[in-house]
C-alpha cells in the first residue's frame, strides 16, 4: 500500500525466478518436492491450475494473542492466501540488533497461517510504505552515526544503502527459508520492492534485490513485482526475470490494466493478477473516516472472479486492518501539508479493528458477508463456519485522580545527570531516539525578554511542539504551517526571574507522531525534532542546550504521581496555570500548564467479567472525547496516539489480551488541554464520527 497524492495505493505480485521461468505446462511436482509456476497464463500449485483469493493481514498491526482469532475470521471468508509485509523498522530497531518475539514473531505468524490451511504471498520490501511508520525503513538510516546515514540514496543500488539491505535480508530470509512451500512451508512466491515504479527505473537495483532472494532462499523462488498499471514498466524488469503484476482498486478497467501487465511479462507468464485490491481506505487526523462504496466493491470482485474465464487472482487490501499501535502510524506529506494518519487501521475492511465483521463505528452495507457470499457463490468451496462476533465490553467510568507533569516525569527519568549537554540541538535521530516525545531545554537571559522577545526555530518543528518558560506555557507550534517558526514569549514569563544574570528556563518539547510513509531516495527523509540546529532569540542564536530523548515513555507505568489529596492540590494548580497561561500560537482554549500524565484505574471481576472464545477479556474502547491530544497506555501498553480534538477517530481499541483480572490502570500524556472532568469511558462500541458539534 502507497501513501501518495490522491495516495493511490500499492500492490503484490509474483515472479519467476530464472530456474522457474523453463517450468513445463505440465508443472507437476518434481521428485516429490512441491512447486509453485507459471506455465499458459495460469499459476500451477503441484501441478494443478490454481488462482490466489487472497488478503493482506498485518501481523504487527495484530495483537499477538489474536493472531490466530483473526486468520480464522478470514479463512471464513473464502481466501486462500494471505500477504505478509515484514516491517523492517520492527524487526531491526538498532543496527545489527533484531527482535523476533512478541508482535515481531514472524514465523509463528506464519506457522499459524498454515495451521489455518493458507498459503503466504511475503512482501520483505525492503520497503513496504503499507501507511507505516517511515515506509518500513528504520529511524537510524538518518543518524550520521550509522555508515551513509543521512546521505544513502533509499531505494536504488547506493552501495551505502545496499550494504544495511543485504544484511536486513540475509538475516531475515535465513529465519524464513524453512517457510517456502518447497521445503512444506506456505511461502509461494516473494515479491521485489514495492511500487518502485513511482521513484525510478533502477533495473540494477531490481536486479541486486532478485539475486539477494534466489541466494538467501532458492533459485527457484518466484518472485515478483508490483505497481499501478501507469508506472509499472519503471517498476519491474520485463520478460521472465520476474513476474509484473498490477494493483488497483475498485472502479479501474481491466482489460486496462491486465493488458499492461501482459505486456509487461513474458508469454504465457502472465495470469491476471492484482495484487492490491482496495476494500476501503486510509484515514488521517482531522479527515472524516474512509468508508467507501460496498456495492462497487462487489460488483468489481464479482468481475475479478470472472474474468479471464475464472483464471484471474485478487488481493484484497486490507482484509483486516488493525492497529498502529504505540507510535507506527506512518504519515503523509502533501505539498507542505503534514498528514498523519490515525492510530487506527480499521481500513473500512471487511473485518474491523477490534475482529468484528461489518463497519461497526464507522456504518455502512457489511462487506464481510457479501464478500464471502461473493466468493463462495463464485468458487464453490466449502467454507469454514464464520466464527461468533467477538466479545466487547463497556466497563464504564474511569476517574483520572493521578497527575505527573511531564516536565517533573524528566526529573524522575534523568536524575541529576540531566540530558544530553550539547552547544546545538539536533534531530531526535542523532540521539538514538526511534518516536515519541523529545525535550530540548537552554537558559535564557531574564533581561531578553522584558521587553518580549522572538524566538525563531529556523525551520519547522517535526511535528508538534509544546514551549515553556520556566515550565509554563507559552504557545504550541505546529509542522503544517511552516511560516509559524517563530514566536513571540510574552514579557510577564521574564517576570518569574530577576537580579543580575537571571535566566529564565526554555523548554520545546516535540512531538514526533510518525514518519513519511511514501517517498523515494533522500526526499522520503522525515527527521523528527528540531529541524534546524541554528535557534536563535532575537535573531541571536541559542548555544547550550540539553537534550532530552523520551523514549523511555513506551511505557510509563513506572513513575511516581501525585496521589489522593497531594494529586487534587497538584491538579488544582494546574487549572490555576491554564486560566493564566498566555494564549501564543493556540486559541486560549488549548493554552494549559504544558504536557501532562493523568493516571486511574478500574477493577474487572475474574469471576463476572465478559470473555472471548479463547477465554480472553473482552475487548474494549477508550473514549476520550473532552480531551484534545496525546498517547494513551493501559496496564502499560501503548495504545497510541488519541487527537479527539479534530477526530476523526474518538476512541482507541484495547484488545483484551492487555487486560488483566483486578485492577487495571490508563495513563494519558495529554499534550495541550485536558478534560474538564479528568475521566474517560471505556466503551462497548469504537467511535470515528469525529468531534461532536457545539
Amino acid at each position: 500500500m502507497g501513501g501518495r497524492q490522491m495516495f493511490v495505493t500499492v500492490g503484490v505480485v509474483l515472479a519467476v525466478g530464472a530456474a522457474a521461468a523453463a517450468a513445463t505446462n505440465s508443472a507437476a511436482v518434481e521428485g516429490g518436492t512441491p512447486t509453485f509456476t507459471i506455465a499458459n497464463n495460469r499459476f500451477i500449485l503441484d501441478g494443478e491450475h490454481h488462482r490466489l483469493i487472497s488478503g493482506s493481514m498485518h501481523y504487527f498491526r495484530i495483537h499477538p494473542a489474536q493472531w490466530k482469532d483473526r486468520l480464522e475470521r478470514a479463512a471464513a471468508m473464502g481466501i486462500n492466501t494471505v500477504e505478509v509485509y515484514t516491517p523492517w523498522n520492527l524487526h531491526e530497531p538498532y543496527p545489527g540488533h533484531f527482535d523476533w518475539e512478541g508482535v515481531a514473531d514472524i514465523e509463528r505468524w506464519i506457522a499459524l497461517i498454515k495451521e489455518v490451511g493458507l498459503k503466504v504471498l511475503l512482501r520483505p520490501g525492503p520497503y513496504i510504505c503499507a501507511e507505516w511508520e517511515n515506509g518500513g525503513f528504520p529511524s537510524w538510516f538518518a543518524s550520521s552515526k550509522v555508515s551513509g546515514g543521512r546521505t544513502m540514496r533509499m531505494r536504488t543500488h547506493d552501495p551505502l544503502y545496499l550494504e544495511h539491505v543485504d544484511r536486513w535480508w540475509a538475516t531475515l530470509f535465513a529465519k524464513l527459508r524453512r517457510h517456502m512451500h518447497e521445503n512444506g512451508g506456505p511461502i509461494l512466491m516473494v515479491q521485489v520492492e514495492n511500487e518502485l515504479g513511482f521513484c525510478n527505473d533502477d533495473k540494477a537495483y531490481l536486479r541486486h534485490l532478485a539475486a539477494l532472494v534466489r541466494m538467501h532462499l532458492s533459485r527457484r523462488t518466484l518472485l515478483f513485482t508490483t505497481d499501478p498499471p501507469g508506472v509499472a514498466a519503471r517498476g519491474t524488469l520485463a520478460g521472465e526475470e520476474v513476474y509484473t503484476v498490477v494493483d488497483f482498486g475498485p472502479g479501474y478497467d481491466l482489460d486496462t490494466a491486465f493488458g499492461v501487465q501482459k505486456s509487461l511479462n513474458a508469454a504465457g507468464k502472465s495470469p491476471p493478477f492484482c495484487s492490491e485490491f482496495y476494500t476501503g481506505w486510509l484515514s488521517h487526523w482531522g479527515e472524516k473516516m474512509a468508508n467507501t462504496s460496498t456495492e462497487l466493491l462487489l460488483h468489481d470482485t464479482q468481475a475479478l472472479l470472472e474474468y479471464a474465464n475464472s483464471s484471474a487472482s485478487l488481493s484484497f487490501y486490507m482484509l483486516h486492518g488493525g492497529t498502529n499501535f504505540g507510535f507506527w502510524a506512518g504519515a503523509n506529506v502533501d505539498g507542505t501539508r503534514y498528514l498523519p494518519h490515525i492510530t487506527s487501521y480499521d481500513y473500512d475492511s471487511p473485518i474491523s479493528e477490534s475482529g468484528d465483521y461489518c463497519q461497526p463505528g464507522i456504518g455502512g452495507p457489511c462487506k464481510y458477508h457479501a464478500l464471502r457470499e461473493v466468493i463462495q457463490r463464485h468458487t464453490g468451496a466449502a467454507l469454514p463456519e464464520v466464527p461468533p462476533r467477538p466479545m466487547v465490553a463497556d466497563y464504564g467510568r474511569v476517574e483520572l485522580r493521578d497527575a505527573l507533569p511531564l516536565l517533573d516525569a524528566v526529573k524522575q527519568l534523568f536524575g541529576e545527570q540531566g540530558g544530553v549537554r550539547t552547544q546545538l540541538p539536533d534531530i531526535m535521530e542523532e540521539y538514538g531516539q526511534r518516536w515519541g516525545l523529545i525535550l530540548y531545554r537552554t537558559q535564557l537571559p531574564a533581561t531578553a525578554l522584558s521587553q518580549g522577545a522572538t524566538l525563531d526555530l529556523g525551520a519547522p518543528v517535526h511535528d508538534y511542539a509544546s514551549v515553556l518558560v520556566d515550565g509554563h506555557m507559552v504557545g504550541r507550534l505546529d509542522r503544517s504551517e511552516p511560516s509559524n517558526v517563530t514566536m513571540v514569549l510574552p514579557v510577564q514569563a521574564a517576570g518569574r526571574s530577576s537580579g543580575p544574570g537571571a535566566t529564565v528556563q526554555l523548554d520545546i518539547v516535540v512531538e514526533a507522531m510518525g514518519r513519511q510513509n511514501f517517498g523515494c531516495d533522500t526526499g522520503n527523509w522525515d527527521f523528527k525534532g528540531l529541524t534546524s540546529r541554528n535557534v536563535t532569540l532575537n535573531g541571536k542564536v541559542l548555544r547550550g542546550w540539553e537534550v532530552y530523548p523520551l523514549e523511555q515513555l513506551d511505557d510509563p507505568s513506572g513513575l511516581s504521581y501525585a496521589s489522593g489529596a497531594a494529586g487534587e492540590v497538584m491538579l488544582a494548580a494546574v487549572r490555576r496555570c491554564m486560566l493564566l497561561a498566555p494564549t501564543v500560537g493556540v486559541p486560549r482554549r488549548d493554552a494549559a500548564a504544558g504536557p501532562i500524565f493523568f493516571r486511574g484505574s478500574f477493577s474487572i471481576d475474574g469471576a463476572t467479567a465478559m470473555r472471548n472464545a479463547g477465554g480472553q477479556l473482552a475487548d474494549t474502547h477508550l473514549a476520550v472525547q473532552g480531551w484534545s491530544k496525546g498517547i494513551a497506555w493501559c496496564n502499560g501498553f501503548a495504545l497510541g496516539w488519541y487527537w479527539p480534538r479534530i477526530g476523526p477517530q474518538m476512541t482507541l481499541y484495547i484488545p483484551g489480551p492487555v487486560l488483566r483480572e483486578g485492577l487495571n490502570e490508563i495513563v494519558l500524556l495529554e499534550v495541550e488541554r485536558p478534560a474538564d472532568d479528568e475521566a474517560v469511558t471505556l466503551a462497548g462500541e469504537p467511535d470515528f464520527h469525529g468531534p461532536k458539534e457545539t
